[in-house]
C-alpha cells in the first residue's frame, strides 16, 4: 500500500489513495452468489423438501449486463443455485461437510478456470454475512492478488460491521445500487474515471467511506439481466420463488423480475430507502415486457413474484403494464410477495381487478400493527380505515390469495395493543397472516432509536436470520424453537390479555405470545368460516403447510381436517383426524398447548 496514504485526512482520498495502490488494468470481474441460507443452518431434509428460498442472482444479472456492455469481460457464479441443484441430484452426500466441499470446489474451479481481475460478492440478506466472508477468505488464499468487493442490502446496511468482521479478506464495500458505482471504481482503478462513489473500506483498521450516491436514474434503469448466466428455468425445481407456492399452477416454473426500484413509504422498521434512496424510480413499461417475453419463450417462465417494493406505485404505469401483460397473452401467473401498500388498492380498487386481468394469484400486504397509535409512530402510509376495506375488496377478487404481514414487539408495545393488532386482522378478513417478531435492522429508524435507549446494542446483528420476512423458514423454524425451550403457558397470556392490558411482554414472553397471536388470527376464525371460496384456499394453504412446510404439526392437521369435512370431503378429513392423534400423542408440548387452548 502506498506510503502517500498518511498524508490525506479525509475519507475521499484516503480511499482514493487506497484504490491507487492496487495494479491498474482490471478488465475480467467475476461476480458471486454465495449461499443463501447460512452454511451452518442448513437442514439437508428441509432443502430437499424444497422448503428455502431460491431465488435468481437478479442484481448481479444486471451488474453483468452493465459490465459487458461496457467492454468489459464478465461472468457470474451462482452457488447457491449450483450447490442445490448437486444436492437435489443426489450428488452430494447428505452431510453439511460434503455441502461445504462442493460450494468450495466449484469456486475453486471458476476462479482457476476465468482468472479474474475482480471479484464482486453479494450479500443481501444478514444470514449470508459468514457465507459472504468464508468465500472472501478462500479466494484470497488461491490469489491475494484477486481485489474483493462486498456489495448488496446487508453490506449497505451494515457496512462498518461487515469490514470489521472480515479479518481484511474483503478490500472494499460498494454500497447500496452498484451499476454506476462499479463501472465508477473500475474506471478509477483502470485511470479512465476520475470520481468514485458509495465506497468503503479499512485502513490500518479504521473504517472510511463515501456516502455520495451514483445511482441508475431514467434510461439507466432499463436494463434487462445477462441470464445467459443464470440457469433460471429449474429455481421452482430447487425451492420456493415467492410466498405463493401452494397457489401457484402445478408444474409451472417460476422467478422473479423487478419493475420499480424503491418504496413511496419511509416505514421505521424498512431498511429500502438506505438501499434504494428516497422515492421510486420506475422501468419502462415496455422494457418489462420484452423481458417477460424472453423469460416465456426462452427459459419456459410462467410465474413470476415481482421484487417490487411498491408495485402499485404510480398509478397510470401500473395500469399500463397490467394491461399490456393481458394483451399480449403471455398467459402468466404473478404473486407480489414483497408487500403493498394497502391504501394504494383500496384507493384505487380497479388496480386490483386489473392485476387479476393480468395473472395476479397472490398478493401479500404490509400491514404490521392493528393500533393506529403504533402505526403513526412507525410512519406506515396506510392506517385502521384501509385495512378493514381491504379484506372486503380482495374477496371480491377471489382468485387472488391474500397474506397480511404483521409484526408484534414494537418498543413498549402493551398487551392492549397487541391485541389490537389480532382484533383488526380477524377484520380485514384476508386469506392468511404472517406474524413476525420484530428485528429491528441497522440502518433503519427504529434501529438507532431502539440502540438510543438501550433496547438494542448498535452492531450486534442476528446472523441467523431470526424474524427475517424473506429468507427465514418461516413459521415452521419457529415452532421448532418454541418447543425446544421451556416458555410460558398459552394460557397464561390468555389471563394476561385480559386483566393486563397495559402490559408490556419482554423479549422471551414475545416469543411464545407469537403462537397465542398466530393461532387467533388465523387458525380460530376457521371455526365459524363457512364462504366456500375462502375454504378452498385454506384448505389449499393448510395441506402444504401440513404436508410440506411444518410435518408433524398437529395444529394445522386440525383445521385442515375441519376444513376438509365444510367441504364435504369426510373422509380425507378423517384421516387428518387420525394424524392429529398420533402428533397429540408423540408430544406433551401440543398436548398442553391443545388443553390451553381448548381443543379437544
Amino acid at each position: 500500500m502506498s506510503a502517500e496514504l498518511i498524508d490525506f485526512k479525509d475519507d475521499y482520498n484516503l480511499i482514493c489513495s487506497k484504490i491507487r495502490s492496487y495494479k491498474s488494468g482490471a478488465k475480467r470481474i467475476l461476480l458471486i452468489q454465495p449461499l443463501q441460507i447460512a452454511e451452518d443452518k442448513i437442514d439437508i431434509r428441509i432443502a430437499l423438501n424444497k422448503r428455502y428460498y431460491i431465488y435468481p442472482p437478479y442484481a448481479l444479472g444486471i451488474l453483468n449486463s452493465v459490465l459487458k456492455k461496457n467492454n468489459y469481460i464478465s461472468d457470474l457464479l451462482d452457488l447457491n443455485i449450483d450447490v442445490f441443484t448437486e444436492l437435489h441430484e443426489k450428488k452430494i452426500i447428505t452431510k453439511k461437510e460434503d455441502l461445504t466441499k462442493k460450494w468450495k470446489k466449484k469456486l475453486f474451479d471458476k476462479i482457476k478456470e476465468f482468472k479474474p481481475d475482480v471479484v464482486g460478492v453479494s450479500c443481501t440478506f444478514t444470514m449470508n454475512h459468514e457465507n459472504t466472508i468464508q468465500i472472501a477468505k478462500e479466494i484470497k488464499k488461491l490469489d491475494k492478488n484477486i481485489i474483493i468487493l462486498a456489495g448488496g442490502v446487508h453490506v449497505s446496511n451494515a457496512t462498518e460491521f461487515v469490514l470489521k468482521d472480515d479479518k481484511n479478506f474483503i478490500d472494499f464495500a460498494l454500497t447500496y445500487e452498484a451499476e454506476n458505482s462499479l463501472l465508477n471504481f473500475l474506471g478509477f482503478l483502470n485511470e479512465t474515471d476520475s470520481e468514485i462513489y458509495q465506497l468503503a473500506t479499512l485502513i490500518k483498521g479504521n473504517f472510511y467511506e463515501i456516502k455520495k450516491k451514483n445511482l441508475p436514474e431514467g434510461e439507466n434503469i432499463n436494463v434487462i439481466p445477462d441470464y445467459a448466466n443464470i440457469d433460471i428455468s429449474k429455481l421452482t425445481d430447487l425451492g420456493e420463488i415467492g410466498t405463493f407456492r401452494y397457489w401457484r399452477p402445478k408444474n409451472s416454473k417460476g422467478t422473479a423480475v423487478l419493475a420499480k426500484k424503491g418504496c413511496r413509504a419511509r416505514c421505521s422498521f424498512c431498511s429500502v430507502r438506505n438501499f434504494n434512496g428516497k422515492g421510486v424510480r420506475v422501468k419502462s413499461t415496455d422494457t418489462v415486457i420484452n423481458e417477460l417475453k424472453i423469460l416465456k419463450e426462452k427459459y419456459g417462465i410462467s410465474h413470476i413474484t415481482w421484487l417490487d417494493d411498491d408495485l402499485l406505485f404510480d398509478k397510470e404505469q401500473t395500469y399500463e403494464l397490467f394491461d399490456k401483460m393481458e394483451k399480449n397473452k403471455l398467459n402468466m401467473t404473478w404473486d407480489a410477495s414483497n408487500g403493498l401498500i394497502a391504501s394504494a388498492a383500496v384507493v384505487e380498487p380497479e388496480l386490483v381487478a386489473a392485476a387479476e386481468r393480468s395473472g395476479c394469484i397472490g398478493a401479500y400486504f404490509g400491514l404490521e400493527s392493528g393500533n393506529d397509535k403504533i402505526l403513526k409512530s412507525i410512519h406506515k402510509p396506510s392506517g385502521l380505515k384501509h385495512y378493514l376495506k381491504l379484506g372486503p375488496l380482495m374477496n371480491k377478487h377471489p382468485k387472488i390469495f391474500t397474506r397480511g404481514f404483521l409484526m408484534i414487539g414494537f418498543p413498549d408495545e402493551s398487551l392492549s395493543q397487541i391485541n389490537d393488532t389480532i382484533k383488526m386482522a380477524i377484520a380485514a378478513q384476508l386469506d392468511w397472516y404472517t406474524v413476525q417478531l420484530l428485528t429491528p435492522l441497522p440502518s433503519t429508524e427504529i434501529y438507532d432509536e431502539m440502540v438510543a435507549a438501550g433496547k438494542a446494542k448498535k452492531d450486534e446483528l442476528n446472523l441467523d436470520g431470526e424474524g427475517f420476512t424473506m429468507f427465514s423458514v418461516r413459521e415452521s423454524e419457529r415452532q421448532r424453537k418454541i418447543e425446544e425451550a421451556d416458555k410460558r403457558a398459552t394460557s397464561d397470556f390468555i389471563k394476561l390479555l385480559n386483566e393486563k392490558p397495559d402490559y408490556v411482554p419482554n423479549q422471551k414472553e414475545l416469543n411464545d405470545l407469537w403462537f397465542l397471536a398466530d393461532y387467533e388470527i388465523n387458525y380460530k376464525p376457521i371455526f365459524q368460516q363457512s364462504n366456500k371460496d375462502k375454504l378452498i384456499k385454506l384448505e389449499c394453504f393448510l395441506q402444504d403447510i401440513s404436508d410440506r412446510m411444518t410435518r408433524d404439526n398437529p395444529l394445522s392437521n386440525y383445521f385442515l381436517n375441519i376444513v376438509k369435512k365444510k367441504l364435504g370431503k369426510e373422509e380425507e378429513g378423517e384421516k387428518r383426524e387420525l394424524l392429529v392423534k398420533e402428533y397429540l400423542q408423540k408430544s406433551n408440548y401440543w398436548s398442553s398447548r391443545f388443553e390451553a387452548l381448548g381443543l379437544n
